[in-house]
């Protein structure tokens, strides 16, 4: 299966908030493999109002840390479909 969906890099909090909203709104098949409580709580709010404002609560760290779990499912992904020929 392929996706033609790019996620956004990040280097600041507000931008790791950005993309991981921008990566559960659309919502894809990968996303299915972050398991992490954070992920859980922020990917059962309905709006992204809710999560951003949950994820402004955090600390930077958690954020960051969201962001390379959201990450690394996504290159892991990746790697795996792009080798589909």
């Amino acid at each position: 299966m392929k996706t033609n969906y790019t996620m956004l890099e990040a280097t600041t909090k507000q931008e790791a908030i950005i993309s991981i909203c921008d990566v559960m709104a659309e919502n894809p098949i990968w996303l299915n493999k972050c398991t992490s409580d954070i992920f859980a709580l922020i990917n059962n709010l309905h709006t992204t109002r809710k999560k951003t404002h949950w994820l402004n609560q955090l600390t930077f760290s958690q954020v960051r840390d969201l962001f390379i779990e959201i990450k690394t499912e996504y290159y892991n992904f990746k790697d795996k479909t792009e080798w589909n020929f």
